[in-house]
């Protein structure tokens, strides 16, 4: 099943894909949210965006085989240069390093993600495994157990991409 947010999703150029998992299973949802919002605010000082048209969603989820909790997350805004594997290597460290952050893995975003058929999970007929990971977990950007938390900045700045069509 496509959620509507997904045509919204596809309007931006993401930059990074990453997971974010926690160390305790006992925290609840305000700290978990709190802990990623407080991983945003650090991205936005050190990469000198204002912190509300730094583009982001959030997408919680439970572990397949363990039921743990963990996001799911598209970055962008940032200035291009900064697309590249230090940066991810920031983000990661960023994260584990915060109180309650578990581990994290974090990629450049892989630009054939875009199309709406490459990341609806289950539906259609995309299928390359050159793309791995990331293809498979942001597949379930689209699911129907979705739980979006996506920023102010992205409706805007998609809004603004479907006006000049």
């Amino acid at each position: 099943m496509e959620i509507p947010e997904i045509h919204v999703l596809n309007q931006i150029r993401w930059q990074f894909f990453g997971t974010l998992t926690f160390r305790s299973d006992r925290l609840s949802e305000r700290k978990r949210y709190g802990a990623c919002f407080t991983l945003l605010r650090k991205i936005s000082r050190q990469y000198k965006v204002p912190f509300d048209r730094l583009l982001w969603v959030l997408r919680r989820e439970d572990g397949e085989k363990t039921g743990r909790t963990h996001f799911h997350y598209l970055l962008a805004g940032l200035d291009r240069r900064y697309e590249n594997s230090t940066t991810c290597f920031w983000l990661m460290h960023r994260w584990e390093t915060l109180r309650g952050g578990g581990h994290s893995r974090v990629e450049v975003f892989d630009p054939r993600l875009n199309a709406g058929s490459y990341i609806l999970k289950g539906l259609g007929n995309f299928n390359d495994s050159t793309l791995g990971g990331g293809f498979y977990e942001s597949a379930k950007f689209s699911s129907e157990e979705s739980q979006l938390t996506i920023a102010d900045a992205v409706w805007t700045v998609a809004e603004r991409r479907l006006k000049r069509r």
